[in-house]
């Protein structure tokens, strides 16, 4: 029998924030905003938790994507 991979949901986190500014693009980060006040709203930890690390990876992603040409970054 194969061995099974270990789950990275790090992967999955990515994949998500790539489709959401892939669909909306610089508005992604409005949306995941908005889930971010819901699930906090709404009491649900683990949702909150999960929207926060695609929040980070849409931070990322957009600072690389939506960057003018010539910007330094400190």
């Amino acid at each position: 029998m194969p061995q099974q991979l270990p789950f990275d949901p790090d992967f999955y986190f990515g994949l998500v924030a790539d489709n959401l500014l892939k669909n909306f693009g610089a508005k992604a980060l409005s949306y995941a905003d908005d889930a971010l006040s819901k699930m906090r709203a709404i009491g649900d930890d683990e949702g909150f938790d999960i929207w926060l690390e695609i929040h980070a990876h849409l931070t990322d992603k957009a600072t690389q994507d939506f960057r003018p040409t010539g910007t330094v970054l400190h």
